[in-house]
């Protein structure tokens, strides 16, 4: 599977979240509901988040191939976020963090840290979440399959279909395990039409408001590491 097939994949993955999650949290059930009422309930119902951290481990199938991916997140309002990339098939893991004014790169294997300057943008106060909600303002066909427990965490398990409309992931539809008390995923799987499973997502430690403090994210430049400075 190329990186351009997994790319769409995420995307497609990821809208079918968080256009549900808004849909079920809300408790609206109308299939007229516009997008941008999707995203306004899932705007009101994050209000009370301001912090989080989790483990995000993903799965990608090929036919009898398979590529993961984890990458460990860590973000406060407004505007603070830490990511650790663990790329296929190495150890190492990319640090990606943004302090609000700056976004450091630190590449361990070849020892360079990249240094952004951040545009002063509304994007800027919204959580991952939040910004990808805002990409992707599109409807989805969303039905409750039941009730289960993850990591004894009661959830509710979502499907989810791409309307016509949404022409890039016509050919996928999603099962999405929904926390109750967060109302975060804890869990998320792709389908094909033929009902192959082509990406599996997990949700591993989640913690919310949990205090996490300004400290977590100060960069501090390793030792003799080179620094790339860009606009």
């Amino acid at each position: 599977m190329n990186n351009v097939k997994i790319k769409k994949i995420i995307k497609s993955m990821l809208l079918f979240i968080f256009i549900d999650l808004a849909v079920f949290a809300s408790g609206c059930t109308e299939k007229n509901l516009t997008a941008e009422d999707i995203a306004t309930q899932m705007l009101e119902k994050q209000d009370s988040i301001q912090d989080y951290s989790y483990t995000m481990h993903s799965t990608y199938y090929a036919g009898e191939k398979t590529i993961e991916t984890e990458f460990k997140t860590i973000y406060k309002k407004p505007h603070m976020i830490k990511n650790f990339i663990q790329e296929p098939g190495k150890e190492e893991e990319t640090l990606v963090l943004s302090d609000g004014e700056f976004r450091w790169t630190y590449t361990p294997g070849t020892n360079t840290v990249t240094k952004t300057k951040l545009p002063k943008t509304p994007e800027l106060t919204k959580s991952d979440y939040m910004t990808l909600i805002g990409i992707s303002l599109n409807d989805s066909n969303v039905s409750l399959l039941g009730v289960e427990e993850i990591n004894n965490r009661e959830t509710y398990l979502l499907k989810a279909s791409p309307k016509e409309t949404v022409e890039s992931a016509a050919q996928y539809y999603a099962k999405v395990w929904v926390d109750k008390e967060t109302w975060m995923p804890l869990k998320y799987e792709m389908y094909d039409n033929s009902g192959n499973r082509t990406a599996k997502t997990e949700i591993w430690d989640l913690k919310v408001n949990s205090g996490i403090p300004d400290s977590e994210f100060v960069f501090n430049i390793p030792e003799g590491a080179e620094i790339k400075t860009t606009s």
